[in-house]
């Protein structure tokens, strides 16, 4: 068997951070993914003004825009000014991650190599037959994570995120609020540069994703979108949070639930979960960015209560709105966004 120190079982945002954080740490990081390249991940890819702490700007598709926010007959622009919200070519961010890994000697990647068995002897087997020892071992591997049913960790709370890509770029961001065809969730258009994400999603306790994908189709037959040519993709997003830190183990990312419940929102927290996941093997202690994120998740998440029925969503949605058109309100929501 081969040793290493680190071994990180996914090649997503949270994978690579946390291995760009150890790269010049001396110890040596196997990164293992079961496809042989970089994958697309249901994703609207927006981003907003605090992702720029991971993000490169020059990797960003504009400047930052406001969003359209629709609900019934009334329509709100937010923030009234300035930006706050852009897209970013998630493929082309992996990219730019794995090349810059890939000048350090201590960084091993692993594609096409799924992992089959995670043994209680910090080793693990991959499908081809091979075996690893570990130090520390990084489930960074999605919703549907081996490291974190390894673990014994049970998923309740999960949404469905489906999405067309049409190939063509498409004016400004746009959210649909409607109670009636996404639940507790909503649909948005978010233009990338070359392509534009039509999706939508919401918590599968709250609505069935048959019931999600007829409505949706529905409501672009409605609004008159051709989808001929566009590429439809479905994916679980998990948000249940159970810790993040388990011993020698850690879970990052959607493996670890920490995608925001109410917003669906995971490139944050994924880039912030892999960073601290490196402080905690490296022992340095400082502000723990995991925790800090957790007060703010669990905040937002605690208007979930009110969006479990039917009667109760159509007053939730009703008051956002009307919140969203007074200045004040919209000035401190934006501030909340970017701290």
């Amino acid at each position: 068997m081969k040793n290493y120190d680190v071994v990180i079982v996914g090649a997503g945002i949270a994978g690579l951070e946390c291995a760009k954080n150890l790269a010049t740490s001396g110890l040596t990081v196997l990164i293992v993914e079961k496809s042989h390249q970089i994958q697309r991940k249901v994703c609207a890819e927006g981003i907003i003004t605090n992702d720029l702490d991971y993000i490169p700007k020059d990797l960003i598709n504009f400047d930052f825009q406001n969003v359209k926010v629709f609900y019934r007959d009334k329509t709100v622009t937010f923030p009234d000014k300035g930006g706050i919200i852009s897209s970013v070519n998630r493929e082309k961010l992996l990219h730019h991650q794995i090349d810059n890994l890939k000048k350090f000697s201590n960084i091993i990647f692993a594609f096409g190599s799924p992992v089959s068995e995670i043994f209680p002897d910090n080793s693990l087997k991959l499908k081809n037959g091979e075996r690893f020892e570990f130090r520390f071992l990084i489930g960074a591997d999605g919703s549907i994570s081996i490291v974190r049913k390894f673990l014994g960790i049970p998923t309740k709370k999960l949404e469905i995120a489906i999405q067309y890509i049409i190939p063509k770029k498409l004016d400004g961001f746009k959210v649909y609020l409607d109670d009636n065809l996404f639940g507790t969730g909503y649909l948005w258009i978010f233009p990338n540069a070359d392509y534009t994400s039509i999706g939508c999603g919401s918590d599968l306790n709250f609505i069935k994703p048959p019931v999600l994908k007829s409505n949706f189709d529905q409501w672009l037959k409605n609004n008159n979108f051709n989808m001929e040519g566009a590429k439809f993709e479905g994916a679980l997003i998990n948000y249940d949070y159970k810790g993040y830190r388990f011993g020698n183990i850690f879970l990052a990312g959607d493996a670890a639930g920490l995608t925001s419940g109410i917003l669906g929102k995971g490139i944050n927290s994924a880039f912030l979960s892999g960073k601290q996941i490196a402080k905690d093997i490296l022992g340095i202690n400082d502000t723990n960015l995991v925790k800090k994120w957790i007060g703010k998740k669990k905040k937002g998440e605690k208007y979930m209560f009110f969006l479990k029925n039917q009667f109760a969503r159509k007053i939730f949605f009703s008051v956002a709105i009307r919140l969203l058109s007074y200045k004040k309100f919209m000035i401190n929501l934006e501030k909340m966004i970017k701290d």
